[in-house]
C-alpha cells in the first residue's frame, strides 16, 4: 500500500503550491524530527508526534506517542481509526493533515494526506503561545525596578552607611554599604585602616587631600620645593591635559599625594610611581630648571649619568667635623678616611697575613686566606655592613698589648691617644728596667768583683733614666712603624720637644650615594668580587664603588632583555629623598611597616644623617 503526502501552502499573493511525495509504506512518522515521513516544522510539534498505520485496505489508525493528544474528526485523543473512503481529519499543533482516498490518475488506489498549517490570525497571540513575556513583568518595569533597586543599594544605603558612622573612631566588623564604592583592597601599608574609612575620606564625595595623608607620615620630606617642581614639570601633550582636565572638573587636586600613591588597588605593596613619573621632569630638566646642579636622567639603561658618590675628602677638620664631596666615579674619586689600609695586603692568599689567618682560624673561623667577610659584617637588614672597628675587627690580629701583670695583659687604650701617652708614661715611670741575671742571688757570677760593680752601675744607671725612656717610647708609638702610626694618620705635635701626638679622628662613610641606595641583601647571589676590586686595592684611599657599567651588566632600564633586570628609577630613588631610602624598603618588605623615624630604625650602629 501506499501514501501520498500532499503539502500545501500559499504564497504572499494567495497561490498555491502543492508539494507531493509518494511513500511505499504502510506505517509513517509523523513529527518534528527530520526522519519523519510527514514532516510537521512546528515547536508545538514533538520530534516524533504520532504514527500513521494502514489497519485495513482504506483504513488508518492514528497512534500519538507517550500520550499526546491529537484532535481527530474534532475530537482529542491518543488513538483513532479514520476510514480514507469517508475521509477525516488530523490536528496536530497548527497543522491539519486532510485524509482521503485516492481518485486520480496518478493516486488511485492510495491514501491521500493532504497537510495544511493553518495561520494564525494573530502573529501577536502566536508568538505569545510559546513566549514568558507574560508570565514575568514587562521590560520597562523591568528596568524601572532596577533602576530603583540600584539607587538604593549603591547609594541611598552606602549614603546611610557613611553618615550614620560618621565621628566613629573604628567600625565594628561585618558589612558596611559603603564598601560597595570600594574599588579594591587596600595596600599593605594601610590594612589598619580598613574599617577606619574617615581617616582618608574626610568629607564625603571629596578626594582625599594631602593634610590627611600628612596626619600619619609626619616624617616625610618634600621631593623639592613646589614653585621648582611646577617650573620643572613639561608641558604634557593633548590626552594627558585632558585627563588633568577631567580630574580637576571632578575637584581632585594635581600633585598631591594621591596623583603617585594609588590605593584600593588590591592586598600586598603598593605600587611603585612608573617610571614615566620620574622622567617627566628630569628628562632635559637643565633646560628648564636652570641652575640646578641635578644631570638628566630619564632611564638607567640609556640616559644616566655616570655615579656620582658622595665621599670623604678630609676626615676631620679642627671642629671634629668632616668634610665631603660628590665626585664623579670616572674622575677616580680618593677617600680620606683618616685610616691606612691596603686590601690587597689583608686578601692576599699568600703572603704573612694569610699564613696569619690560618693560624687564627680555629679562633675566628677564617678561611685559608683573610675575606671580605671576616671583616665586613652585614646590618641586621642586610642592606649594608656595620662600620669596622678595632674592637671587632682589628683586634682579631692587631694587638695593642704592651704589658702583663700575673695573668693579666695590659693594652694601650684604642681611640685615645692622651691615654696611650699617659699610660706609657706610668708604665715607665712605675717599672724598673729588667735586673741584670748577675746581680740577682742565684744567678751564676762572674769571677771578679769589678765586673759586678760595672752591673751595678748600669743598671742605677738605667733606673735613674728609665722614666726619660718613656718619651721616646711614646714617639715610637706614634711614628712609622709604631702601633698607631702603621693605621692612621698621626698629627704631629708643633714643637720637637713636645709630646703632644694626636690621632686625625676617622669617620666612616655608611652610605656613598645619598640620592640613590643600593641594597646589599638583594645582591647576596654575587660575590665581592664582582663588584668591587678590592684585592688589587693598595691604597685606602680608593673608592672601590663600581661604575654605572658595571650596574648595566645585569640591570637595564624600564625594558630589559635576555637576563638583565628591569630598573626603574623607583628601584635605586626615594621620590622623597629620603636618607635611609634601604631600611625603609626592608621595613615594608619584611615587617610590614615603616619606622616613625629614620634614627629609631634597626638599632643601626651608623646613623645615616650624621655622616652629612
Amino acid at each position: 500500500m501506499s501514501f501520498v503526502v500532499h503539502y500545501r501552502s500559499r504564497t504572499s499573493g494567495g497561490r498555491e503550491i502543492l508539494r507531493s511525495r509518494t511513500l511505499e509504506t504502510d506505517t509513517l512518522k509523523v513529527g518534528r524530527g527530520p526522519e519523519s515521513d510527514i514532516l510537521l516544522s512546528d515547536l508545538g510539534v514533538t520530534l516524533h508526534h504520532a504514527t500513521i498505520r494502514l489497519s485495513g485496505k482504506t483504513q488508518i489508525t492514528v497512534i500519538t506517542e507517550k500520550n499526546l493528544p491529537v484532535t481527530v474528526n474534532g475530537r482529542t485523543t491518543t488513538r483513532a481509526d479514520i476510514n480514507a473512503m469517508r475521509g477525516g481529519t488530523i490536528r496536530i499543533g497548527p497543522h491539519r493533515l486532510s485524509v482521503a482516498a485516492g481518485n486520480g490518475e496518478d493516486d488511485e488506489g492510495k491514501i491521500v494526506i493532504t497537510v495544511d498549517r493553518e495561520e494564525v490570525s494573530d502573529p501577536v497571540k502566536a508568538h505569545r503561545l510559546f513566549s514568558l513575556a507574560d508570565k514575568v513583568p514587562g521590560k520597562r518595569i523591568s528596568a524601572w525596578a532596577f533602576v530603583g533597586l540600584i539607587l538604593v543599594s549603591c547609594l541611598a544605603l552606602p549614603i546611610y552607611a557613611y553618615f550614620s558612622n560618621q565621628g566613629v573612631g573604628e567600625r565594628a566588623d561585618g558589612f558596611h554599604a559603603d564598601t560597595l564604592w570600594i574599588s579594591g583592597s587596600m595596600s599593605d601599608a594601610h590594612s589598619n585602616l580598613a574599617n577606619d574609612c574617615q581617616a582618608c575620606h574626610v568629607e564625603a564625595f571629596v578626594s582625599v587631600r594631602d593634610s590627611a595623608c600628612l596626619e600619619c607620615h609626619t616624617d616625610i620630606p618634600d621631593h623639592a620645593e613646589a614653585d621648582r617642581m611646577a617650573t620643572s614639570e613639561p608641558e604634557l601633550g593633548l590626552g594627558r591635559n585632558f585627563l588633568r582636565a577631567v580630574a580637576t572638573t571632578f575637584n581632585r587636586p594635581q600633585r598631591s599625594c594621591a596623583s603617585c600613591h594609588l590605593e584600593h588597588e588590591g592586598a600586598g605593596e603598593m605600587a611603585a610611581a612608573p617610571q614615566q613619573f620620574c622622567a617627566d621632569c628630569h628628562t632635559d630638566l637643565d633646560a628648564r630648571l636652570t641652575d640646578t646642579d641635578i644631570l638628566n636622567a630619564h632611564d638607567f639603561g640609556r640616559d644616566h649619568p655616570e655615579f656620582r658618590p658622595r665621599i670623604m675628602t678630609r676626615p676631620a677638620d679642627e671642629n671634629g667635623m668632616a668634610r665631603y664631596r660628590r665626585v664623579s666615579i670616572e674622575d677616580n674619586p680618593e677617600e680620606n678616611t683618616g685610616i691606612k689600609f691596603p686590601h690587597d695586603l689583608h686578601l692576599s692568599e699568600t703572603n704573612g697575613v694569610a699564613r696569619m689567618a690560618q693560624r687564627l682560624s680555629d679562633e675566628y673561623g677564617f678561611g685559608e686566606a683573610l675575606g671580605c667577610g671576616d671583616c665586613h659584617v652585614e646590618t641586621p637588614d642586610q642592606a649594608r655592613f656595620e662600620p669596622i672597628t678595632m674592637e671587632a675587627n682589628c683586634q682579631m690580629c692587631h694587638s695593642l698589648a704592651f704589658d702583663q701583670i700575673g695573668g693579666t695583659i695590659r693594652t694601650l687604650r684604642h681611640g685615645e691617644p692622651e691615654m696611650v701617652i699617659a699610660d706609657i708614661r706610668a708604665f715607665y715611670r712605675d717599672t724598673a728596667p729588667r735586673r741584670p741575671i748577675d746581680l740577682s742571688g742565684m744567678e751564676r757570677r762572674r769571677p771578679g768583683e769589678d765586673s759586678r760593680a760595672r752591673t751595678v752601675g748600669r743598671y742605677q744607671f738605667a733606673a735613674r733614666t728609665r722614666y726619660a725612656r718613656g718619651d721616646d717610647a711614646i714617639r715610637a708609638v706614634f711614628s712609622r712603624d709604631g702601633a698607631c702610626f702603621d693605621c692612621h694618620e698621626v698629627e704631629r705635635p708643633t714643637t720637637r720637644a713636645s709630646l703632644d701626638f694626636d690621632i686625625v679622628p676617622v669617620r666612616q662613610i655608611s652610605r656613598f650615594m645619598h640620592n640613590g641606595w643600593f641594597d646589599h641583601g638583594a645582591h647576596q647571589t654575587e660575590e665581592c668580587g664582582t663588584c668591587h676590586e678590592a684585592d688589587t686595592s693598595e691604597e685606602a684611599t680608593e673608592v672601590l664603588l663600581p661604575g654605572i657599567e658595571t650596574c648595566r651588566e645585569c640591570h637595564a632600564g624600564d625594558t630589559a632583555s635576555g637576563d638583565q633586570i628591569v630598573s626603574t628609577c623607583a628601584m635605586c630613588h626615594s621620590y622623597h629623598a629620603d636618607d635611609a631610602a634601604p631600611y625603609l624598603v626592608r621595613a615594608r618588605n619584611n615587617r610590614g611597616q615603616r619606622p616613625r623615624s629614620v634614627r629609631d630604625y634597626g638599632n643601626l650602629a651608623i646613623n645615616p644623617r650624621q655622616d652629612r
